[in-house]
């Protein structure tokens, strides 16, 4: 508890007026009694409590018929820590007397000596106490069966904070207190608040190398795998029992759900537990607490200590709630993965039932593990997605040699063919077996110019200088003017074409872009329905202009319709169907270019329909 602002900075004893015994019949006890208690309390081994039990011990046998000494928590609650009676029968009442609280408002010398840092001493305890509180707290009312008849209660004045108090008291068999006896308890007061400081500091110097350790073995964890998965489970191993009973990673997915990926617990079976939690009720960015919460808004998430009453407005149903507290959750701390200006996920450390707390400056440590993990992680997945990109690129290339050579075969043949039919002497040149080598050598260039074009296009779209020509155009007018110039190729296939359209809608487009839009669906439905019908219609929309192109071909399987937008994918195998696998991405991003959207919805073996709806006014590139 901090001292008081009105506190003295050097603490003297209470002058009662009461007779001072003389120093010889001190000297003895009070000397034995110092020396004894400065020999227990100058020992640091683990928890100085049972020391502390020792030295009330001693105080029944040199100086009071009963001892009680409280320590302040850090949560500003007493905890009652040692207590002794010369009397073995009388110790049994005693123990059962209840803590008094610090928050306690009313006046007694034992909420004024923890307040103010100054001793108390009333030496007719039963008529100094009645003259000044006519109605005794609880805490004061249940010293009356020990009959205290004198009594002392002295602060234990730490490092500029009072860390408990020492409660004296004597019967009627033994002589009163006087200022000298509380001398001998100030300096024994004294005593154990250093042994306490230096107590806490020696846990504190242990808990800051535990982290240190815990941090540098993290830290090589992380740095020895991509694997950030296999990674990360690892680390939530090291943080238990280090510096957390139960450690738990969740990481954001790209649509916006919260998975769990790793989990550790000091109690195994608890594990299963935390994982059950994470699979029925998985974490949300709408949560109120814990890592959706930390998540969304990119800071940590500290709870000191976890109260009861506060788990039924984190749970979701009254078996959710049950769960939660079968986990015993004490108190916890939650820090969120960034790296590069954005939240990955959140690393969550809670104490279960250890009786432990974790305070603001276990936000450093939680901070810089967190940091490094998202580090790890990150780039884990720039390695992930640069091996995924050699390897469409390798793909990429692949397909893209095999398709640029297709046309230069019969290229080369038509050409070969053309060169003899040119070189034949003494016969006359058949103009007709020309313009037929003519017409399939344009067809072939033709070919090999619209894949060319595709790939500067997406060289365009990545480099952000695709520019758009803007003109007032009739959407119908064009889409018919492209029909018909598919329509030799459609007939060739045995595929009929219809077109739905009625009035013409103008808008402010790129013909050559737009144009493109429309060849690219009726070339991708052309390839996929052949022999089969494939329907255009064109209708006003509420963004504006409506284009949809349905065919009755093989259709697109459910796992494959996300993706088919996106550069090189492709729905079916490269083997059957030629194509770089471009021109879906390419017409997304020209529609997007217009201010318009895309879909596309599809059943296998009954066909798919594209969707494309654009506002009339594109705005400018």
């Amino acid at each position: 508890m901090p001292l008081s602002e009105e506190a003295p900075q050097r603490w003297t004893a209470v002058d009662t007026g009461a007779p001072t015994s003389p120093p010889s019949e001190h000297a003895g006890p009070a000397l034995r009694l110092l020396s004894r208690a400065g020999r227990l309390l100058s020992v640091q081994r683990g928890s100085l409590k049972p020391i502390l039990r020792r030295v009330a011990r001693l105080t029944t046998s040199e100086l009071a018929s009963f001892c009680l000494v409280e320590l302040v928590l850090a949560n500003g609650q007493s905890e009652r820590v040692a207590l002794a009676h010369h009397d073995p029968l009388a110790e049994s009442q005693l123990r059962a007397l209840l803590p008094h609280s610090p928050q306690d408002s009313s006046c007694s010398p034992m909420v004024d000596a923890l307040h103010t840092g100054i001793s108390q001493l009333l030496v007719d305890y039963p008529v100094e106490i009645r003259r000044r509180l006519p109605t005794l707290p609880e805490h004061l009312a249940q010293l009356d069966p020990l009959d205290p008849r004198s009594l002392m209660v002295v602060p234990l004045v730490g490092h500029r904070r009072v860390l408990g108090l020492m409660l004296l008291a004597r019967n009627s068999s033994l002589p009163p207190f006087d200022a000298t006896d509380l001398i001998v308890a100030e300096e024994l007061a004294r005593s154990m608040a250093v042994a306490l400081d230096d107590s806490r500091l020696l846990r504190e110097a242990r808990r800051a190398e535990r982290r240190a350790r815990f941090l540098a073995r993290s830290s090589r964890v992380l740095a020895g795998s991509l694997d950030y998965r296999a990674t990360l489970d690892q680390v939530a191993r090291l943080a238990v029992p280090a510096v957390a009973d139960l450690c738990a990673v969740d990481m954001l997915e790209e649509d916006g759900s919260i998975s769990r990926l790793a989990v550790a617990h000091r109690v195994p079976e608890k594990a299963a537990l935390v994982w059950e939690l994470a699979h029925r009720w998985p974490s949300h960015l709408t949560d109120l607490y814990g890592a959706g919460r930390v998540i969304q808004i990119g800071e940590p998430e500290l709870r000191g200590e976890v109260q009861d009453t506060g788990l039924p407005r984190a749970a979701r149903t009254p078996e959710h709630l049950h769960a939660l507290r079968s986990l015993g959750l004490e108190s916890y701390l939650v820090a969120p993965l960034r790296a590069r200006g954005r939240t990955l996920g959140a690393i969550t450390f809670a104490y279960t039932g250890s009786h432990r707390s974790y305070r603001r400056q276990d936000l450093r440590l939680a901070m810089e593990l967190a940091a490094r993990a998202a580090l790890a992680v990150d780039n884990a997945l720039l390695y992930s997605a640069s091996q995924e990109a050699v390897k469409l690129r390798d793909e990429f290339l692949a397909v893209a040699s095999h398709e640029l050579k297709t046309p230069l075969t019969p290229l080369n043949l038509r050409l070969q063919s053309l060169r003899r039919e040119l070189d034949r002497r003494g016969a006359p040149v058949d103009s007709a077996r020309v313009q037929e080598h003519v017409a399939a050598l344009q067809r072939q260039c033709k070919r090999l110019g619209t894949l060319v074009d595709s790939l500067l296009d997406v060289s365009r779209l990545e480099a952000g200088v695709l520019v758009l020509d803007l003109e007032f155009l009739d959407l119908v007018a064009l889409a018919r003017d492209v029909i018909s110039r598919f329509a030799p190729q459609a007939a060739r296939t045995g595929t009929p074409l219809t077109i739905e359209a009625g009035e013409p809608i103008v808008g402010h487009w790129d013909r050559v872009r737009l144009e493109q839009v429309v060849s690219s669906l009726l070339s991708n439905a052309l390839k996929y329905s052949v022999g089969h019908p494939i329907h255009i219609r064109v209708e006003r929309s509420p963004m504006g202009a409506r284009l949809t192109v349905r065919d009755e071909g093989i259709g697109i399987s459910p796992e494959h319709l996300p993706r088919i937008f996106e550069r090189f994918e492709r729905a079916v195998s490269s083997e059957h169907f030629g194509g770089l696998g471009l021109g879906l991405y390419l017409t997304r991003h020209l529609v997007e270019a217009f201010g318009g959207t895309i879909h596309a919805t599809s059943e296998p073996g009954l066909g798919s329909t594209f969707q494309v709806d654009l506002p009339l006014a594109s705005p400018a590139s």
